[in-house]
């Protein structure tokens, strides 16, 4: 159980550093983890793969200036 726990402490601080929601004490804390344990380098190198995986493969959809504007307006109205 302590095992399970703590890896998902460590999941949530790495997710915590790619959002770059960490202080700087933090995210020196946390690279000195990955630095010195295996279990910890695998899992940051894993999530940043995905990380980078997606940003440069998932594309977003562009939207006009108009329905921007409508959506506002819409808003504004309710």
């Amino acid at each position: 159980m302590r095992n399970q726990e703590n890896a998902r402490n460590l999941r949530s601080q790495i997710n915590l550093y790619f959002d770059n929601a960490l202080s700087q004490e933090e995210q020196n804390s946390l690279l000195n983890q990955v630095d010195s344990d295996p279990r910890c380098s695998k899992m940051f190198k894993k999530e940043k793969t995905f990380r980078d995986y997606i940003k440069n493969n998932v594309k977003r959809s562009t939207v006009s200036p108009d329905l921007i504007q409508s959506i506002k307006d819409r808003i504004r109205i309710v």
